[in-house]
């Protein structure tokens, strides 16, 4: 994958210059005209509004009002990722993207997965123990507050199913019904977005 993370990247830059550069520079040109909205949020961080337009993507410090959908993680999520991503790259797709969707920023993604309605979090628990987080609002519930608290399903596994999914292994679907992933809550919520992201992702290999 064509994804490189300098190395002294933290979290702010990740998020005001390195991610809009990625997407400036990956996502094709003559996608969706719209402009989606998306809320980023991280403890001890900061919050911003990340606007996406095509391949362009606007970001500015605080949040805007009713967006497209929102994300909360920690600082030290991020922290985790940066790690890996000037480091072993572990947590990075190693498969040729399906419909040249290589970011998850991608506009045509985003708006696929804005479809579902609900707070969904996602969660691995790494080698040493580590459980990180993500949790992201759809629908009516981005028109709301960010809270991310008791979400409407919790979708939990260990970082070698992630390992498998990332490896092209394990599609999304697929994944709910694999044995070593928990889905706590609203199932259905859960399906929905694994279903809606499915079509960019590849046909598993054996």
């Amino acid at each position: 994958m064509d994804i490189e993370i300098p190395p002294d990247t933290t979290v702010h830059s990740l998020v005001e210059t390195v991610v809009p550069a990625l997407h400036a520079r990956l996502v094709p040109q003559g996608g969706p005209a719209e402009t989606l909205t998306v809320n980023v949020r991280i403890e001890d961080a900061g919050g911003w509004t990340v606007q996406i337009a095509g391949s362009t993507m606007r970001v500015s410090q605080g949040e805007a009002d009713k967006p497209t959908l929102w994300l909360f993680t920690t600082a030290r999520a991020v922290e985790l990722f940066l790690a890996d991503a000037t480091g072993p790259r572990r947590f990075f797709p190693r498969f040729p993207p399906a419909g040249n969707v290589t970011l998850l920023s991608d506009p045509r993604l985003v708006r696929r997965a804005a479809l579902a309605s609900g707070r969904i979090e996602l969660a691995m628990t790494d080698d040493d123990g580590e459980r990180i987080g993500i949790v992201f609002g759809f629908g009516a519930a981005a028109r709301k507050r960010i809270d991310p608290e008791d979400a409407d399903v919790v979708i939990e596994t260990g970082a070698s199913t992630v390992d498998r999914m990332l490896a092209g292994a394990l599609a999304p679907d697929e994944a709910l019904a694999d044995g070593d992933v928990q889905v706590r809550g609203n199932r259905m919520l859960a399906m929905q977005l694994a279903l809606a992201v499915a079509p960019f992702y590849p046909k598993p290999t054996r």
